[in-house]
């Protein structure tokens, strides 16, 4: 495995799927609390819980995100530990691209790859578990 640091521009070039599904989210958080201000109506943002009861690998993230802007660090990782390692890793990175035009880079032979994958999907249903235990 090789770690390099690689010189990029400072303003990086957002996929447009990614702005998608960042847009979609915050259209559908928008939606729910303008509607359970304004009609007191208390509907569910996850789909996939409301239809099995159970938390999705994602459930959390909305109140992570908010507490991690709202400087509770301890309360954001205990609502969905992924979502609040992701969210730190990126926001280093991203802070890392703009002020100083650098961004890291992993070479990773195809063995080292399906590892990584192979611990991604094992820390994947790990945090799921979690959920489903402790935030259910």
């Amino acid at each position: 495995m090789k770690v390099r640091i690689v010189n990029v521009s400072r303003r990086p070039s957002w996929p447009i799927w990614a702005v998608a599904v960042v847009g979609g989210w915050l259209i559908l958080v928008g939606l729910s609390v303008w509607l359970s201000g304004w009609r007191g109506w208390e509907g569910p943002l996850c789909l996939f819980k409301a239809m099995t009861g159970r938390p999705c690998p994602t459930c959390g993230s909305t109140r992570g995100v908010l507490a991690i802007l709202h400087g509770h660090v301890g309360e954001a990782f205990a609502y969905n530990p992924m979502v609040f390692l992701i969210a730190v890793v990126a926001g280093l990175m991203l802070a890392m691209r703009v002020l100083f035009a650098r961004s890291v880079k992993l070479e990773l032979t195809c063995t080292e790859r399906r590892v990584a994958w192979g611990i991604a999907v094992a820390a994947f249903l790990a945090n799921w578990a979690y959920l489903i235990v402790y935030v259910g």
